[in-house]
């Protein structure tokens, strides 16, 4: 439930990017592919170039510093209980 509704807020305020996916509802990371997939070829139909780059990240949320992210909730207007609970 808590998740939820920051999720909702920061996704009101705009302070997530419409491009991100994966832990999001309705998105999935295989979108993503099949978007990024479209691109390329609707580029190699035009004889463009494409370029891509992939990243994996391992383990990604174990690094992410935890007080940044705090201190980012913080500036979006999350405040009080919820970002002790984040």
């Amino acid at each position: 439930m808590v998740e939820c509704r920051l999720r909702h807020f920061l996704e009101s305020k705009g302070a997530i990017s419409d491009c991100q996916a994966g832990f999001r509802r309705h998105r999935c990371t295989i979108d993503q592919v099949v978007k990024h997939t479209q691109a390329i070829k609707d580029d190699f139909h035009r004889k463009q170039s494409s370029l891509a780059m992939l990243v994996y990240f391992k383990a990604a949320y174990d690094k992410v510093w935890r007080q940044v992210i705090l201190h980012k909730l913080k500036k979006q207007g999350i405040i009080g209980k919820i970002l002790h609970w984040v």
